[in-house]
């Protein structure tokens, strides 16, 4: 909507302003309004044709349709998102509406008619608008981002203009732009991360090839060679990590559902899980013996559940457990895959972070293993892309267990 369609009903306040700084803005005009007065809001010819009782009717007649638009006016000022306020030409509180009323912490009653130097309020909206009031007709149009509590606000000050050219009073609106400046703070945070994530790999990539230049022994070339073939293959995860993520936030993912042999797809992704990981780790995947399907993107939850068993390999210690166990819940139609490890736990403090991406525990123990904090986050939205939800349960030092939980739909078996 224009700002100009919206102040419309001002060019008709317009030739009463003058009349309400005489009344002090009394809602209604009484008789003792003298004859001398009246040529200052009618035609002086009225004089002749009607008598003072018949100009002060009309005069109560207008004021009533004035209070009409006036309210018409508010009404659709208290329907915007912003904040706003409108001050008149004498820069006098014309009109607010209800989220300025909040940001400023008053009533509309008690400021409305008031010179804005008349209105107590220690706020830095209207600290803004006392340093700029001044200009108040002289075409000023004025921003400044500020801060109010727990909410950023971007203020713009701007002059009114008529149709005439002329400035008949000054609008001050308020955004919210809190959320904003998280999206940007969270996009600085995220290409520093990802800026960090990239550097390292590249950083012993060029290190390695710079000191085969000088080697001719084979071993050394050999192992160079593995440690520049391991860093590629890390940075290559990543790209991909960060395209399924991207992919996944901005909504551009199509799932391909299809109702899947439970436990066929379970099978086949813990056998390409502990195939990735060369650890001396006992591995056990208990299956009930008949088990419900589920409807499915089998890509995405290979990808979540091959998460998952790999990150539960990753921090078991040598000659430890990971165990995959299926339950059915047939009362509540889920079906509940559990990753069940004896490795070394997680804290309670990394436990409300686990999910946030690029999270990695500051303990030396996960630090020494590569990773980059993405896979978790991904793994809880492609769950919950099927309606499910992921579940934890841990203990630093005693191990960990991530539950997958997802609706069964239809209750029948395939063959």
């Amino acid at each position: 909507m224009r700002i100009t369609e919206i102040l419309k009903p001002l060019q008709e306040i317009n030739p009463l302003s003058s009349l309400f700084h005489k009344s002090n803005g009394a809602a209604n005009l009484t008789t003792e309004i003298s004859a001398k007065e009246i040529p200052d809001f009618t035609d002086k010819s009225l004089l002749k044709e009607n008598n003072s009782e018949e100009i002060i009717s009309k005069l109560k007649l207008t004021n009533k349709l004035l209070a009409y638009n006036i309210n018409k006016f508010e009404t659709v000022l208290d329907n915007l998102n912003d904040g706003v306020i409108v001050l008149d030409s004498s820069t006098r509180i014309l009109a607010i509406n209800h989220i300025m009323e909040q940001l400023l912490n008053l009533k509309r009653e008690d400021i409305k008619g008031k010179h804005i130097r008349e209105c107590n309020c220690d706020n830095k909206i209207f600290s803004f608008i006392l340093e700029n009031f001044e200009s108040i007709n002289k075409l000023v149009e004025k921003t400044e981002e500020m801060s109010i509590g727990t909410s950023n606000l971007r203020v713009s000050y701007k002059t009114l203009i008529r149709s005439d050219g002329n400035p008949c009073g000054t609008i001050l609106l308020a955004k919210d732009i809190t959320s904003h400046k998280l999206t940007e703070q969270a996009m600085v945070e995220f290409i520093s991360q990802v800026s960090h994530e990239v550097k390292t790999p590249l950083n012993t990539i060029k290190s390695y090839t710079e000191m085969l230049i000088d080697t001719n022994n084979r071993e050394t070339i050999l192992e160079f060679c593995n440690i520049v073939n391991g860093e590629v293959d890390r940075l290559a995860s990543l790209i991909n990590n960060l395209l399924q993520l991207s992919r996944i936030e901005m909504g551009s993912v199509t799932l391909s559902m299809t109702m899947t042999k439970t436990k066929e797809f379970i099978e086949n992704a813990f056998k390409i899980a502990i195939s990735q990981k060369k650890k001396d780790i006992k591995h056990e995947i208990i299956l009930p013996d008949k088990i419900s399907p589920v409807n499915i993107d089998k890509e995405f939850m290979g990808i979540a559940l091959i998460n998952l068993i790999g990150n539960a390999i990753k921090y078991t210690p040598e000659h430890g457990r990971v165990t995959l166990r299926v339950e059915e819940d047939q009362e509540e139609d889920k079906i509940m895959i559990h990753v069940i490890d004896t490795g070394i736990g997680i804290s309670e403090d990394d436990m409300q972070h686990i999910f946030e991406k690029f999270y990695r525990s500051p303990d030396d123990k996960v630090r020494e293993k590569p990773g980059h904090g993405l896979g978790l986050p991904i793994t809880k939205q492609i769950v919950e892309l099927h309606n499910g939800e992921i579940k934890v349960i841990s203990k630093k030092g005693e191990g960990s267990q991530f539950s997958i939980i997802l609706p069964i739909g239809e209750r029948y078996f395939l063959e």
